[in-house]
């Protein structure tokens, strides 16, 4: 997997309250779930939110509606939906063509609901007791969710090395490391996958992390941006959250065991190209699980749940919507604009060629240039194909 001259000297590389009568009524007048226009269960992961947003929104807005109701507990949960068939209860969320990433609330029947598709940051086998999946269950890989360490905007710090976050979550004040109060290390639970997979990196198991469960990414955001000692409180988020908040907290520069220097996601601090994940030198990343039955062919056998798998997977396409964009617009990586693939949490890296490259869109869209040829069609590239208005290697 080696790394030409020029993309080598692209990386940029650091060493070092609504009352509760108002609650009430809202509960009274929240929809009703199953009467949305032709409803999609999803489950799981706090952390999928904004790209779940973005398509939600987008199929609302179809000639034949379709809606997007979503459950948000935390990732083991979502795959607990599916391979234990625990049913959605309560309230969920759901989106209209016109909503804001925090969408609509619903309410689930009183008997709960099963889940067509639970979605997962992580590896089900990454789930505290899990074991392998069972053979009647998929799971089906979606665009790339990179998970990081933000410290408050105001923050001296600057990065963090795997040994460095190991002694923080892993053994809080006796680690004595920058973040010894553990009053302000702001973290979310043994459920969430954004806690897993940093664990898996750090080596922490996610129920052993030190810190305060914040309730979700939300509550990360908001404490971490809102602390008042700067230098001491640190916190953990996917990108999906983080990129939208630079002027409230950033991001640490990661140094993974083994390496010699740490990574931003990106090749610089300020910039969004995410080109440290995608070329393999920042780590703490891996795709988004969707979790379904499957007959023996392994084909999704919940219609609904194929239907999202095609869409979010890339296998069918959204007329009148580029689900690239949505994928981007939500701090995402599609699987197109990846160099390198996994098989396991924070596995071995091996090179990866996309059927249908469009890496040279991603770099235009999130840093407004691009090295590569602009087209309409493939005889405008002597080789190439062209792929989203760009000559790709492939």
């Amino acid at each position: 997997m080696g790394l030409s001259t020029n993309k080598m000297s692209r990386l940029w590389v650091a060493c070092a309250a609504a009352s509760g009568s108002m609650l009430a009524a809202h509960a009274v007048h929240a929809a009703n779930c199953t009467s949305l226009p032709n409803p999609i269960y999803v489950t799981g992961s706090s952390a999928v939110q904004p790209f779940l947003a973005g398509l939600g929104t987008v199929l609302a807005a179809g000639s034949n509606p379709i809606t997007i109701v979503y459950k948000k507990q935390g990732s083991c949960t979502g795959g607990d939906a599916i391979v234990n068939d625990t049913k959605m209860t309560g309230t969920a969320t759901y989106w209209t063509a016109s909503s804001s990433v925090s969408g609509e609330t619903c309410d689930l029947p009183t008997a709960g609901l099963p889940a067509d598709v639970g979605a997962s940051d992580v590896f089900w086998t990454s789930c505290a007791g899990s074991g392998p999946l069972p053979s009647n269950v998929g799971d089906f890989f979606g665009p790339v969710e990179v998970m990081t360490f933000v410290v408050p905007k105001a923050s001296s710090h600057q990065s963090i090395s795997a040994e460095a976050a190991y002694l923080t979550f892993g053994l809080g004040q006796a680690g004595k490391t920058p973040w010894v109060d553990e009053t302000q290390l702001f973290v979310r639970n043994a459920q969430s996958g954004t806690q897993s997979e940093i664990g898996t990196a750090i080596k922490v198991p996610p129920s052993k992390f030190k810190g305060i469960d914040s309730g979700g990414s939300s509550g990360v955001l908001t404490s971490v941006s809102s602390a008042t000692n700067v230098d001491k409180a640190i916190g953990i988020l996917s990108t999906g959250e983080t990129d939208d908040a630079r002027d409230k907290i950033k991001e640490l520069a990661y140094q993974h065991y083994g390496q010699s220097c740490g990574f931003w996601p990106d090749s610089s601090p300020t910039s969004f190209d995410k080109m440290n994940v995608r070329d393999g030198h920042y780590p703490i990343w891996g795709p988004l699980h969707m979790f379904a039955y499957v007959d023996k062919n392994g084909k999704a056998t919940n219609s609904n749940a194929l239907l999202l798998i095609d869409y979010v997977s890339g296998a069918k396409e959204l007329q009148g919507a580029n689900l690239v964009d949505v994928t981007i617009d939500a701090h995402l990586i599609p699987q197109c604009a990846m160099q390198v693939t996994r098989t396991s949490e924070i596995g071995a890296l091996a090179s990866y060629q996309p059927a249908a490259p469009c890496g040279c869109y991603f770099d235009k869209k999130t840093t407004g240039q691009t090295s590569c040829q602009a087209c309409t069609n493939d005889s405008d590239c002597s080789t190439n194909h062209c792929r989203h208005g760009y000559c790709e290697a492939n």
